[in-house]
């Protein structure tokens, strides 16, 4: 294993156990690391992704799990994050599926099981040098790119994030113009969520306009249709963050306005086909106006493959659903029979 320079690195150790926090600081003094914070929640952390963002964050997840989690989606995705591409680690003294899962989708590097020893650390460590995962950039995703296998549809561009860990590490942090760096990857991530949420956004509300249509309007339509405006107040803020407003901005607004006021509708169990189809007139004037080097027809067969694949996906996760439950009901039925003869016998004894 190479040998690495953490001397100029920063660290953040963030546990709600004191214990934990005194064995993670240690083992990080070990590989010469001179500059690590602790904080005992979340909460002490707040300020952190403003203030100077760690290169190296391990996180405890099983204390606060909801709040760490949604402290991991802030710093990938919020515009006042110093360093939105950190290498963070959570901790965890149980690794579930769903745990693994959650930690995962909301943009941590990796994750480590406690207890820990200096030399998973320094494996660990090691890996996120050398050969950390391309960042992908999605309308509600930021960080590693999470799939194993070849993207199906639109390739979508990987990022090379800046690594101030791997730089740092490797005496390379005074020989680079660091805040270049990091303008050049928001820029990109920027351009890359427009192109994403104007896609999703139309996604969105495809996949609602036949439920929107029936009498009285499917709930899970309506519920996709709600998730509309808040992907467009992203888009409006990274427009506006991008100076680049245009024709986009003004079509996002009216899209918002109009996606509220047939959510309304639906709620109240009436949807106007008239107004349904301006909204998706919308959708696709905006994935235009976002992207006018694609052509429409390219962008409306992904947005069509997506609503498809999503579709298919609902209906076999229902089948396996219901299969489930008949394989219960038929164990159930079985097992009756043989507890009331079980109950007959012992009545008869008695």
């Amino acid at each position: 294993m190479p040998e690495y320079d953490y001397s100029l690195v920063d660290a953040a150790i963030i546990d709600t156990q004191s214990n934990t926090q005194r064995v993670l600081r240690e083992v990080l003094a070990r590989l010469g690391m001179k500059r690590a914070e602790t904080y005992g929640s979340v909460r002490d952390a707040a300020d952190m992704a403003a203030a100077a963002t760690p290169d190296l964050i391990l996180l405890d997840i099983d204390g606060e799990e909801a709040e760490a989690l949604r402290l991991i989606r802030r710093l990938r995705n919020e515009p006042d994050t110093r360093n939105p591409y950190a290498c963070i680690v959570a901790t965890t003294w149980q690794p579930t599926p769903l745990l693994v899962m959650r930690v995962t989708n909301a943009g941590a590097d990796d994750l480590l099981v406690k207890p820990v020893s200096p030399k998973q650390v320094q494996e660990r460590l090691a890996a996120l040098i050398e050969s950390r995962k391309k960042f992908v950039v999605t309308a509600d995703y930021t960080g590693p790119d999470r799939r194993k296998s070849p993207r199906e549809g639109a390739q979508v561009p990987l990022l090379d994030a800046p690594n101030t860990l791997r730089l740092k590490a490797t005496n390379r942090w005074a020989h680079i113009n660091a805040r270049q760096l990091m303008a050049e990857a928001n820029h990109f991530v920027n351009e890359q969520k427009l192109l994403r949420i104007s896609v999703q956004v139309a996604f969105l509300i495809e996949f609602a306009a036949i439920g929107l249509t029936a009498r009285p309007p499917e709930r899970m339509a309506v519920e996709h249709l709600a998730r509309v405006p808040a992907f467009l107040d992203d888009l409006l803020r990274r427009l506006d963050d991008l100076g680049e407003p245009g024709p986009a901005e003004s079509v996002a607004k009216s899209l918002k306005m109009m996606a509220e006021r047939l959510r309304l509708q639906a709620e109240s169990g009436a949807v106007a086909a008239e107004e349904l189809e301006r909204v998706r007139a919308l959708a696709r004037d905006l994935m235009q106006a976002v992207d006018a080097a694609r052509s429409l027809e390219a962008m409306m067969g992904e947005v069509a493959a997506a609503v498809t694949g999503y579709r298919t996906r609902l209906e076999q996760m229902a089948q396996a659903k219901a299969e489930a439950a008949k394989a219960e009901a038929a164990r159930a039925a079985t097992v009756a029979p043989v507890a009331n003869g079980d109950a007959a016998k012992e009545a008869v004894g008695s």
